[in-house]
């Protein structure tokens, strides 16, 4: 009986080592499992954060925001063990016993912690316009029409702003077109001067004859000197501001995020009963940021959870989402969203600890 008993537990502590160090590749294994989905709620809910400050704003309703500071998730790891042994004649507990069992398990227990957005931080980046170290890095990119628009207002005496005329957005979406089409083809570059940091030009090279009519069409609606039909290269510097009469070059105003995002929630698609009660102003056209070279932002509303979202907000018991089927209108809320996230970053960064940490259990 003895010899039974004794053999039963050294099994056991043979199984216990093998659990244990089966514990060795649950590490990764929660990770893996852990990680993504975590990352996925922090980019879910930070993009229904984004959509829920344009709604508010289209309601003029107070507004807040939380910024997700840290996650822990502390993983702890169970092992149980049971044996079970008999005492007198056999046949009393024969087929009875289960000899050895064995088990482990583990339990997330993570910790959230958010941070209040400073106020003041907050409205320094939020009134702020875009920087020319920020558009020259789009511009050189050669990102879309849509998020230059975005964060271009003017041009020298060309306007995009919602008070312009239909030539002045026609001539500026014009220009713009063309700076795009050109560095696409890599005919305009934009790069810092050289020995001069912080200072920027647009570079107009390598041109062919066949391009020679469209940047004469872009120097003129710009009103910038040059000849491409004899030089081989044309250096234009480039400043952020109000163009003055003694500067021969391109002066660029842009927008600050304040003014992308309400623009942004004007695109918004507000429910007619709502509007019939005085609650919100009746949608109109589209601002001209926003339809450059066409629709590039709706945003629509439903009574109902809407069947097809790529993100969803409730407010004031009406659905707002923007639809997944709709890709201009997803990768524009993307590059707004991109925007805002980082002025909420340069925001947070002058807060030294979070406010509010939430222990999950």
């Amino acid at each position: 009986m003895f010899d039974e008993c004794e053999s039963g537990f050294c099994v056991a502590i043979l199984f216990v080592w093998l659990l244990l160090a089966g514990c060795q590749t649950l590490g990764p294994t929660a990770l893996g499992a852990g990680r993504g989905a975590y990352n996925d709620v922090i980019a879910r809910t930070e993009s229904e954060q984004t959509l829920g400050l344009m709604v508010r704003l289209r309601y003029s309703d107070p507004i807040g925001l939380l910024a997700v500071s840290s996650v822990t998730a502390g993983l702890k790891f169970t092992a149980e063990t049971k044996t079970e042994a008999g005492f007198g004649p056999r046949a009393n507990y024969a087929g009875n016993l289960v000899p050895f069992s064995a088990g482990i398990t583990y339990e997330d227990s993570p910790t959230i912690s958010y941070a209040p957005v400073d106020a003041q931080a907050f409205l320094r980046e939020w009134l702020t316009p875009v920087t020319m170290e920020t558009l020259a890095k789009v511009l050189q990119a050669g990102l879309d029409s849509a998020l230059t628009a975005l964060l271009v207002e003017r041009m020298n005496g060309l306007r995009s702003g919602a008070n312009t005329t239909v030539d002045e957005r026609n001539a500026f979406n014009r220009a713009m077109t063309l700076l795009l089409q050109f560095r696409e083809r890599g005919i305009a570059s934009w790069a810092e001067q050289s020995g001069n940091a912080k200072q920027y030009e647009l570079i107009l090279s390598n041109y062919s004859p066949a391009h020679v009519a469209d940047a004469e069409e872009l120097l003129r609606l710009l009103d910038l000197r040059g000849d491409p039909g004899h030089e081989s290269t044309i250096r234009i510097p480039v400043i952020i501001g109000v163009r003055d009469g003694k500067f021969d070059g391109l002066a660029i105003q842009t927008r600050s995020i304040a003014v992308i995002m309400r623009n942004a929630a004007a695109a918004i698609d507000v429910p007619r009963e709502h509007v019939e009660n005085g609650i919100v102003e009746a949608s109109t056209e589209l601002p001209a940021v926003l339809t450059v070279p066409g629709p590039a932002l709706r945003i629509h509303s439903s009574r109902g959870a809407p069947e097809r979202a790529n993100v969803a907000v409730q407010h004031r018991g009406w659905w707002y989402y923007v639809d997944d089927a709709d890709r201009i209108s997803k990768r524009t809320f993307l590059d707004i969203q991109m925007l805002f996230l980082t002025r909420l970053a340069e925001a947070r960064a002058t807060q030294a600890t979070p406010l509010l940490t939430i222990p999950v259990k």
